[in-house]
This record gives C-alpha cells, sequence and structure tokens, in this order.
C-alpha cells in the first residue's frame, strides 16, 4: 500500500473514533456537531463545525497520524511547502482558512499496538484558537512578515532539521524545522510545545 493510501486508512480510521467522541464531550456542554464533507470547506480549514445557540466555531482537526503510539511534547505548525518547486503558503498564515479553532490530536494509541487496523484506543484533544494562537506569536515578536523573513532564510540554506529562534526558548517554547531530505514537500514548520500552547489563554485540553 503506499504511504498517500496509508495516510487516508489512518484518516478514516481515526475521524470514525473521534466521531464517537466528540458527541460525548460536547453534547452535555450544549454544543451541537457537524461534521463536514463540503471539499470546498475542508479547503478553508473546516473540518467540523460546533454550534451553540446563535454562535459557531469552524474546526480544523491536526493530528500526530506520523507518530501513533508515540507521545510527543511537541505540535508542527505549517509556515510553507512546495508542489512541484512552487512555494506554498503553509495553514497557519493562510488567508483562504477561515479556522476558529485547531483540534490537535496527539498521544495516538491503537488498541494492539502498531497495529493501525485494529482501531484506536485513546487520544489527547486539544483545543487552540487560531487567533490568538496569532496574537501569542506577535507579542513575541514573531508576525507573519518575520516568520516568513525567517522561512526564506531557512531555504536559502538547504539546512535540514531544527533552527532556533532568537525569540523563541528552545527549550520551552519551540523553534522552527526544515524538512528538506525526507519529504518531498520539503515544509517548514514551526514547531511548539504543547504546554506552552495549553496555558489557558491559547487553548486548553478538551479530552486526555
Amino acid at each position: 500500500m503506499s504511504n498517500f493510501r496509508q495516510d487516508l486508512n489512518k484518516e478514516r480510521i481515526l475521524g470514525a473514533y473521534l466521531d464517537k467522541q466528540y458527541p460525548v464531550i460536547f453534547e452535555p456542554k450544549g454544543f451541537e456537531i457537524e461534521r463536514v464533507s463540503d471539499k470546498v470547506q475542508q479547503n478553508q480549514g473546516i473540518d467540523l463545525i460546533l454550534k451553540k445557540g446563535d454562535k459557531f466555531y469552524h474546526i480544523d482537526e491536526k493530528a500526530q497520524l506520523d507518530y501513533i503510539d508515540r507521545l510527543i511534547p511537541t505540535f508542527a505548525f505549517e509556515i510553507s511547502f512546495l508542489i512541484h518547486d512552487n512555494w506554498r503558503q503553509g495553514w497557519l498564515y493562510d488567508s483562504s482558512k477561515t479556522t476558529d479553532i485547531y483540534f490537535l490530536i496527539t498521544d495516538i494509541c491503537c488498541n494492539k499496538k502498531g497495529f493501525v487496523k485494529s482501531g484506536f484506543k485513546s487520544v489527547v484533544i486539544r483545543g487552540i484558537y487560531r487567533k490568538k494562537l496569532i496574537s501569542f506569536l506577535e507579542k513575541k515578536g514573531l508576525n507573519k512578515d518575520r516568520l516568513l523573513d525567517i522561512e526564506h532564510s531557512i531555504r536559502r540554506s538547504e539546512k535540514h532539521g531544527r533552527h532556533t529562534l532568537v525569540e523563541l526558548d528552545e527549550k520551552t517554547e519551540g523553534y522552527m524545522f526544515y524538512s528538506c531530505n525526507n519529504k518531498s514537500e520539503k515544509p517548514i514548520n514551526l514547531i511548539l510545545k504543547l504546554n506552552l500552547l495549553c496555558n489557558g489563554e491559547i487553548g486548553k485540553v478538551i479530552k486526555h
């Protein structure tokens, strides 16, 4: 099976698992949950819509499917990538996205370790407000223009791996990572510590 088909299979199995969890989490709080199947909305960064009264929230699910049965203390926020060597804006600052909240799905564990087809027995879900995250980064001195300047510099360096930022403490906050040797799209991601994100201001743990 190709990596693409394997990834789609993982997404399908995880989606089925999450759709059983969401009603338990949100219905007691008065929310309605709608899974989005429309491709246009999905391309706008909407996987779910949470509704409560006259309020609604666009949710984009981001899952650590490359790290199943592993506990990773960070999460990658996409700054840029390439398609056929053409530069593309990553989803964090993509103006076409209408995402309100990212659901970061981490600590994904299989019923039978290492065997995705056995289904998933547990995950951790963190809700991160997109605008609050961007505002937090701006206060650190990392607005969109600054991050793109850094991104361009990293691409010119052609150095695979971790790149430190003067604005962030590498051990407790985060850094940039350039995947130029192991991924065809050569993404540059902003890697942030999960503990930093779930401080009550930017986001919080929804399920653990």
